[in-house]
C-alpha cells in the first residue's frame, strides 16, 4: 500500500496517523507516484494525497482516511457512532485547511490567517469531550 504525498503534515498527516495508530502493516510513503500509474487513474487531475493497495487507486483525503481507518486491525470494534464522529473530525480537518489555504497560499496573510482559525477551533474545540478521547 503506497500514499502518495509531500513530505509535509497538510493533507496527508491524518493518514499517515491512522496507518501507524491503527496497526497497518506494508503501509509505504513517496512523494511520486510508481512507473506506470497515473494520477487520473487515481481519479484525480492534478493533486495529491493519492492512494494505491493493489488494484484500489483513490485522491481526496477524507475518502482516503475512511478506507485506511476501516482496515486498520486496531480500528475493526468502531461502532458506526465511533466511526460517524471520527468522520466528522477527518471533514472539519479539510473544512479548517481549506479556510487557511486562501489567505496562507494567496499572499501570506497573517490576519486571514488568524481569522480562519478563530473562526473553525472554536468549533472543533466544542464538540471535543471534556475528558479522555473521542471514541473513549
Amino acid at each position: 500500500m503506497l500514499l502518495v504525498y509531500l513530505p509535509i503534515a497538510g493533507r496527508g498527516e491524518l493518514s499517515r496517523l491512522i496507518a501507524k495508530v491503527g496497526g497497518i502493516e506494508g503501509f509505504e510513503e513517496a512523494a511520486q507516484l510508481p512507473d506506470g500509474i497515473t494520477k487520473a487513474e487515481c481519479g484525480s487531475a492534478s493533486g495529491v494525497p493519492l492512494l494505491v493497495d493493489g488494484d484500489l487507486k483513490m485522491n481526496e483525503s477524507t475518502a482516503i482516511e475512511m478506507y485506511l481507518s476501516s482496515i486498520a486491525p486496531k480500528f475493526a470494534s468502531l461502532t458506526p457512532k465511533q466511526r460517524a464522529k471520527d468522520a466528522q473530525f477527518c471533514c472539519l480537518k479539510e473544512t479548517c485547511l481549506g479556510a487557511v489555504a486562501k489567505p496562507l497560499f494567496g499572499g501570506k496573510d497573517k490576519e486571514g490567517i488568524q481569522a480562519a482559525w478563530k473562526k473553525f477551533l472554536p468549533v472543533v474545540e466544542g464538540i471535543l469531550p471534556k475528558e479522555g478521547f473521542v471514541n473513549g
